[in-house]
């Protein structure tokens, strides 16, 4: 929590100075979608640990681990392409 807490601090302090990006901006972060992000993480959160609980030990990592190298190779294509 501490981390996050951080996270939002320093994004917000070093974008202040910014003009707005667009209308309903914040430092860096644009709230209707932190909005959107936060009610949607909180609904699906008790899915995410249910579906944990009855998953195999082993299925759960195998999916976490496929889940990563998924999102790593994504990074990576993205960042060799150039957005």
């Amino acid at each position: 929590k501490g981390t996050a807490l951080a996270s939002v601090i320093g994004y917000t302090v070093s974008g202040w100075h910014l003009p707005p990006a667009a209308p309903g901006s914040w430092g860096y972060f644009y709230l209707p979608a932190l909005t959107l992000i936060v009610l949607c993480s909180v609904c699906a959160a008790p899915w995410g640990a249910r579906a944990a609980h009855r998953m195999d030990v082993v299925a759960l990592k195998k999916v976490f681990a496929v889940l990563l190298g998924s999102l790593a190779a994504y990074m990576l294509y993205r960042s060799s392409v150039g957005f």
